[in-house]
C-alpha cells in the first residue's frame, strides 16, 4: 500500500480558497474549509459598555443587531470509490474535523493515511451498476 504524501495534498494557501479532493487505492478524500459565523462577543461585549456601536450594513444602511466572526476549521473527509461527493451517501463518509492551520493540513495527512490503513477499502467500494439507486 502506497502512503499519501505531502506532495499528492494542497497547501493551506489552496486551502483558503478551494476544496482539494484526491483518490489513493480505492479512498477518495476531501480536504475543504469550514466555515462558522460565531457571534461576536468581543464587540458585544464593547456594545453594552458604550464603547462601540452595532455595525451597519454597507449596502441596506442597516444595523446589524446581531454581528458575528468567522471562525475557520479544516474538515478532511473520505469515502470509497466511485462516486463524487456529493453522490456519496452521508453514512458511507469518514469525517474529521482539524485547526485551519498547515499543522492541521499535516494532522489531516496523517489522519488519511490511518484512515488508508484501517479500511479495505476495495470491499467498501460501489459498484457502478449502485449508480442509479444513489442518483
Amino acid at each position: 500500500m502506497k502512503l499519501i504524501e505531502k506532495t499528492d495534498i494542497m497547501h493551506i494557501g489552496f486551502l483558503k480558497k478551494e476544496s482539494y479532493t484526491g483518490s489513493s487505492e480505492g479512498m477518495r478524500y476531501r480536504m475543504s474549509k469550514i466555515v462558522y459565523h460565531d457571534p461576536d462577543t468581543e464587540l458585544l461585549k464593547k456594545i453594552e459598555a458604550g464603547e462601540a456601536d452595532y455595525p451597519v450594513d454597507k449596502k441596506t444602511g442597516e444595523k446589524n443587531m446581531n454581528p458575528t466572526k468567522d471562525r475557520f476549521t479544516l474538515g478532511v473527509w473520505t469515502w470509497p470509490e466511485p462516486f463524487s461527493f456529493e453522490k456519496t451517501p452521508e453514512e458511507k463518509k469518514h469525517f474529521k474535523e482539524l485547526d485551519f492551520t498547515e499543522d492541521g493540513v499535516t494532522e489531516g495527512l496523517e489522519w488519511l493515511n490511518a484512515e488508508k490503513q484501517s479500511v479495505d477499502w476495495g470491499e467498501a467500494a460501489y459498484s457502478w451498476r449502485d449508480w442509479k439507486d444513489l442518483g
